[in-house]
């Protein structure tokens, strides 16, 4: 280990277990490489090889704003020392498999390891990308994931609110997660049926809940219980008004002023996330978005 790694992991802090950081991730100082990390990946005719190899800067990015790891240090995502501060973490077990599956080869597809170096001869598909691509988006959503570990999903409307300014798949991913250790949560449970409704169908949205049926029977709601709420939620037929970042982006975009004004911290701190995950992200110009919260509890 070099000496400033050193330096950072003695200044590391635990209570109970878990990691405490002094902050040291600031949006504004990642700008820059996440833009040029999304218009090579996404905006580009680069390779696939180039692009994985490009996710797989972007996920030390993040793996960096999970630990807080201070800017000017190296940082390799693969280093045990990394992983094992990832794993400290709330839910960091589920944060290391995220990053593990995009560093590592398995048998269905080339990991961003091998594409960033030189051992992967043989050509890089799109079968390849779209793997790596999604397991990216999952380690994406780990940052909200994070935040909800702290402010548990549900708790304030104007956070739950704001949340849903993100595509339906990094919404998936969070609260498929949150919901292995809040089961008992009404809230997150009737937004994960929901959003898997707007981004698998209804077909997967009920296999779900059929899946959980016992746990969801144990829950009182609105309708006698979470297993009838959350089925009303996915025969509903509601269609996603926004799929892909580009969309989303300029929903949030046209929203944002809205939670600017808001002094509450939580408020804040969520916004600084969305604006993480939006950096270099281009807005769907044929969207045409409109006042999406125009109340945090009219709904």
């Amino acid at each position: 280990m070099i000496r400033s790694d050193v330096d950072y992991f003695n200044k590391m802090c635990y209570y109970n277990d878990e990691v405490i950081l002094m902050s040291n991730f600031k949006n504004e100082d990642y700008i820059e490489i996440l833009t040029d990390c999304v218009h090579d990946v996404f905006y580009t005719n680069t390779s696939y090889r180039g692009k994985i190899a490009q996710i797989r800067m972007y996920s030390e990015i993040i793996v960096r704003k999970l630990i807080d790891y201070p800017p000017k240090k190296q940082l390799t995502i693969g280093k045990h020392e990394i992983l094992d501060t990832l794993e400290k973490l709330p839910y960091g077990s589920s944060f290391k498999k995220c990053v593990i599956a995009i560093k590592d080869d398995t048998a269905n597809y080339v990991g961003a390891n091998s594409c960033s170096h030189s051992k992967a001869l043989q050509a890089i598909t799109e079968s390849d990308y779209d793997c790596i691509y999604n397991h990216f988006l999952e380690l994406l959503s780990c940052v909200f994931v994070q935040f909800f570990s702290k402010n548990k999903f549900g708790n304030n409307p104007k956070t739950t609110r704001l949340f849903s300014l993100l595509p339906p798949i990094v919404r998936y991913y969070t609260l498929k997660m949150l919901y292995e250790e809040e089961k008992d949560n009404p809230t997150l449970i009737e937004k994960f049926a929901l959003v898997t409704l707007k981004e698998y169908g209804e077909k997967e949205a009920i296999e779900w809940i059929e899946s959980e049926k016992e746990n969801l029977k144990s829950i009182p709601s609105w309708l006698g219980t979470m297993y009838e709420w959350a089925y009303s939620k996915a025969k509903s037929k509601i269609k996603a008004t926004y799929k892909t970042m580009e969309e989303a982006k300029a929903y949030f975009e046209y929203n944002k002023k809205t939670f600017i004004k808001d002094s509450d911290s939580e408020v804040q701190d969520l916004l600084k996330l969305m604006d993480f995950v939006y950096i270099g992200r281009q807005e769907d110009k044929n969207m045409e978005p409109k006042e999406y919260v125009v109340n945090f509890y009219d709904k």
